[in-house]
């Protein structure tokens, strides 16, 4: 089967929507995928993601899903923020680092890949599917296909706004 990721457009993150130049830099990915059929296009619940997806889905008019599994990892509220920022940011993408305060770096890959078994799940094997998301789902992605690396700390792997990366599962 063929993934294909693309990142959301820029986006204003007080409304949580696209920007002009999110819309354009949509737009213009679309381009990129203008040959592709896709049979299902899935996206995180987020509204920059979802008008992403729809930009997107306006040629093929493929089923649409939502997943709370492919959401972004799930950041600190404020008062979260004060008390446990250090610890937070320091063990970041330590696969290993357990704390019952906040979502881990092992909470969020585990919730990703089961999002990703469950696409992978519903896609024929010679089907192409879309995912609209964001740059940390692309890390848990790339942890999905290629593994926890033995260090266990995962790979950071950084992709800019409209960016579209394909993979062959």
């Amino acid at each position: 089967m063929k993934l294909i990721f693309i990142r959301h457009g820029e986006a204003n993150y007080q409304t949580d929507k696209l920007t002009l130049r999110g819309k354009i830099q949509i737009q213009w990915a679309k381009k990129y995928i203008s040959n592709e059929t896709p049979t299902a296009i899935y996206c995180s619940p987020r509204t920059r993601t979802l008008q992403t997806a729809n930009i997107i889905n306006k040629k093929y008019k493929a089923p649409l899903h939502i997943m709370q599994e492919i959401n972004e990892r799930q950041y600190l509220n404020d008062k979260e923020r004060a008390l446990y920022w250090d610890d937070y940011d320091k063990h970041y993408l330590d696969y290993t680092y357990e704390n019952k305060h906040f979502e881990t770096c092992k909470d969020f890959i585990d919730r990703c890949i089961s999002g990703f078994e469950k696409i992978v799940k519903e896609t024929g094997r010679n089907d192409t599917v879309i995912v609209c998301a964001h740059s940390s789902t692309l890390y848990a992605l790339n942890a999905y296909i290629n593994g926890i690396p033995e260090t266990q700390k995962i790979d950071w792997v950084q992709c800019s706004n409209g960016a579209i990366i394909k993979y062959y599962l």
